[in-house]
């Protein structure tokens, strides 16, 4: 995929790097690297310079001013180029397959995990509230009897403002009764 990347975004570079490279070795300055949708990537040269050209170069168009060469080099990189994209975009699409499956074998794993997270989020929130506000944990008996000294409602409180709740207590008698 780096490599795929790489040619679909670098394309350009390269092809000025192999523009600059061609002519530094065969002294034609003239000389320049195109593109067109029949031919592919090329190198064009002036026919005035055509007695320059290296015996590596293959004829591939004939303009009335200039011919056209590709090199090995140059083909290989255009199929490295003209194809990049649509690879790339194949091979994402497979990888995304392949991680959506291993995802789907977990997700027994993933959806108790996510169960876990969700209750430690919910009790650190309620212990950040409970120290924020100064609240007190319950003793919890086996007691039938429900007692609240000084008991808060935290929304109320809280939107009542600072100083303008008062707080209740509450003394509470649960009966059972059991039906046969």
């Amino acid at each position: 995929m780096d490599r795929l990347r790489s040619a679909s975004r670098d394309g350009k570079a390269w092809l000025a790097g192999l523009e600059a490279r061609e002519k530094e070795k065969t002294g034609i300055k003239s000389l320049k690297v195109g593109f067109n949708k029949v031919f592919g990537y090329y190198l064009e040269v002036t026919r005035s310079n055509l007695a320059a050209v290296p015996e590596y170069y293959q004829r591939r168009q004939t303009l009335a001013n200039a011919e056209r060469y590709i090199t090995p080099e140059l083909k290989e990189y255009e199929s490295t180029i003209l194809g990049a994209e649509d690879r790339l975009v194949e091979l994402e699409y497979c990888l995304f397959v392949e991680i959506r499956s291993q995802v789907a074998s977990q997700v027994v794993r993933i959806q108790k995990t996510a169960r876990l997270i969700a209750t430690l989020d919910v009790m650190l929130s309620l212990a950040q509230v409970a120290q924020r506000q100064g609240y007190n944990r319950p003793m919890v008996t086996n007691s039938s009897e429900i007692v609240i000294i000084d008991g808060r409602h935290p929304v109320v409180e809280l939107n009542l403002g600072p100083g303008a709740f008062v707080p209740n207590d509450c003394h509470l008698m649960i009966s059972i009764i059991i039906f046969a």
